[in-house]
């Protein structure tokens, strides 16, 4: 495959872990509103119940963005042709795979990107 190919195929890439960890932003965005309009609907129930169901919320949205945001980041490196985002999309593309079906997808994507010959040519050192 050549150069232009390897090109088109790093920014598809770096477009694709925007956008499927982008989701996963969004939903943790979604998890944190709806428990916190939650938290604040529940009439009958007590100050420290409220505070709870707010509390598992903002925890539970913070975990999947914490999840999603690295994903971000190596997305847009990949659309700069950082040299990091090489390592961190491997290692990601890796830890995606379990996820199924978008993380697979994703995770032979970035394999299959790395195993083709010159894939390293495509970054800024």
């Amino acid at each position: 495959m050549g150069h232009q190919g390897l090109e088109q195929h790093r920014r598809i890439l770096g477009i694709l872990f925007i956008v499927i960890n982008g989701l996963s932003v969004l939903i943790a965005v979604g998890v944190m509103l709806s428990f916190g309009v939650m938290g604040g609907m529940l009439p009958s129930a007590k100050p420290e119940e409220r505070a709870l169901i707010v509390a598992v919320g903002m925890g539970a949205g913070g975990c999947l963005a914490l999840l999603g945001l690295p994903g971000v980041i190596t997305g847009f490196g990949l659309l700069n042709r950082k040299a990091w985002s090489r390592t961190l999309t491997l290692v990601l593309g890796i830890l995606a795979i379990p996820n199924v079906p978008l993380g697979t997808a994703l995770g032979a994507y970035a394999l299959w990107f790395y195993l083709q010959p010159g894939s390293d040519q495509v970054f800024d050192t």
